[in-house]
């Protein structure tokens, strides 16, 4: 069970319950914060924002991500080629 905004919910899926109820947090936290900036607005207005503002989040961490892992490949590469350079230099041992 969580609780969004006073109501509560029963959810069940494949999720930890310690990672449904961080979920839920970050959710009527969101919704929170939009109903104070939006008092007048409907709950339906503010979920669809709450959903906007936590998918544009996703996206940027999903875009820090693989430019992560493209640096992480590029720096392999070259730590890669600057041990083959270093290996030819040094014949192999007796």
């Amino acid at each position: 069970m969580v609780e969004i905004l006073g109501r509560t919910f029963t959810l069940k899926g494949s999720i930890s319950p310690d990672s449904l109820q961080t979920v839920a947090h970050k959710v009527d936290e969101q919704l929170r914060e939009l109903q104070r900036a939006f008092p007048a607005s409907p709950l339906a207005d503010l979920a669809i924002l709450a959903a906007l503002n936590l998918a544009y989040e996703c996206l940027e961490i999903k875009e820090d991500y693989q430019q992560l892992q493209a640096d992480i490949e590029q720096r392999s590469k070259l730590l890669i080629q600057m041990l083959e350079t270093h290996d030819s230099y040094f014949p192999p041992g007796p």
